[in-house]
Order: C-alpha cells, then sequence, then structure tokens
C-alpha cells in the first residue's frame, strides 16, 4: 500500500513539473508571436492575458522573453516589476503543492 502511495505522489510531482516546463515554453512562444505581430502591425496578445499565463506557473517563460534576444515588454513597469515578484510566486506555490503530505 505505501508503494502504491509513492508511486502515485512520484508521477504526480513528475505531472506538475511537465505541466510547468511545458506552459513555461508556451509562454515565451506567445511573447514571441507577440513582438513578431507588434512589428507587423497585426492582432496582439493582450496583456492582461501574458499576466495570467504568468500567474499560472509561466512566469519564468514570460521573464524569459522580456530577455535578449527579444525585448519585449521589458521596458513596461508591471512587467519589470510584476514578472519578478510573480515568479516569487510561482516558486512558493509550486514549493507548497510538491511539499503536500498526506
Amino acid at each position: 500500500m505505501v508503494e502504491g502511495f509513492l508511486f502515485c505522489r512520484l508521477m504526480f510531482h513528475k505531472i506538475v513539473i511537465v505541466f510547468i516546463i511545458l506552459l513555461n515554453c508556451a509562454s515565451y512562444v506567445v511573447m514571441w508571436f507577440d513582438k513578431y505581430r507588434s512589428k507587423k502591425n497585426g492582432w496582439r496578445v493582450r496583456e492582461r492575458s501574458l499576466f495570467l499565463m504568468a500567474f499560472l506557473w509561466g512566469a519564468p517563460g514570460i521573464y524569459l522573453g522580456m530577455q535578449a534576444p527579444l525585448y519585449h515588454k521589458a521596458a513596461k513597469p508591471g512587467f519589470k516589476y510584476g514578472i519578478p515578484l510573480l515568479i516569487l510566486v510561482n516558486l512558493v506555490t509550486v514549493y507548497w503543492l510538491l511539499s503536500l503530505k498526506k
């Protein structure tokens, strides 16, 4: 019985980690897409959508999109200070989620 519980817990951790990695990759791609569309004067991704992705554990991907070579949204104060803060919130919530004991 203990082995089954440990297996389920390990699978849960792996699923959470894979989800976070995929979400951060998607967040970076969305930042790249928005930067591309801004240069083409096309349809843009709403800033609120970017912040929602950041809040839902995608802040590192958004932050990477603010760095070289994209530099997208890097000068905006909301992104400059809000995304690093959301990275801290993401880290705390992921740590809390993965450390839950039953």
